[in-house]
């Protein structure tokens, strides 16, 4: 972890938070992209169903060749499987980004620790837990709702 860790995530909360009641039953998630100590992109999952965070990122980045090498910070971890988009952690793999700091694992069965373990199996340095309670106190209801389905049982989306 660098000092400037908790200041990018913080930037990541306030992104994600502009998602809130657009993207339920899914997560708040932000992100950044950062290249020497720069901003180059910004995303946030803005609607259900449609791209996440890290996309939204990547697409805002001007010039694709910087993202290679760069750092993103991301409140929830990169997911690993197929849904409504392909896997955000195969995005970041494929931009050859050298750095992911995530706030919180994602409890999803789906993912839970598989997008983590992706991007380290890719030679990703990917550090967690960076205001982790701010991240859980953000999406306390993803959370909850997670955890319920896997009590009862019930398959997560």
């Amino acid at each position: 972890m660098n000092s400037s860790d908790e200041l990018y995530m913080r930037r990541v909360l306030e992104l994600a938070e502009l998602g809130r009641g657009k993207v339920a039953p899914n997560p708040m998630v932000g992100c950044i992209i950062v290249k020497e100590e720069r901003i180059i992109g910004e995303g946030w999952h803005q609607k259900y169903g449609e791209a996440h965070a890290e996309r939204n990122a990547v697409e805002q980045v001007q010039n694709q060749e910087d993202i290679v090498g760069s750092t993103v910070y991301v409140n929830l971890e990169p997911c690993s499987h197929y849904g409504k988009t392909p896997p955000c952690s195969n995005l970041l793999i494929h931009h050859q980004v050298k750095r992911v700091v995530v706030s919180n694992i994602d409890p999803n069965p789906l993912v839970d620790g598989g997008g983590i373990r992706k991007m380290r199996e890719a030679g990703i340095q990917v550090d967690v837990g960076i205001l982790q309670e701010e991240g859980e106190r953000l999406n306390r209801s993803f959370f909850q709702q997670i955890a319920t389905e896997i009590q009862s049982g019930s398959v997560p989306h």
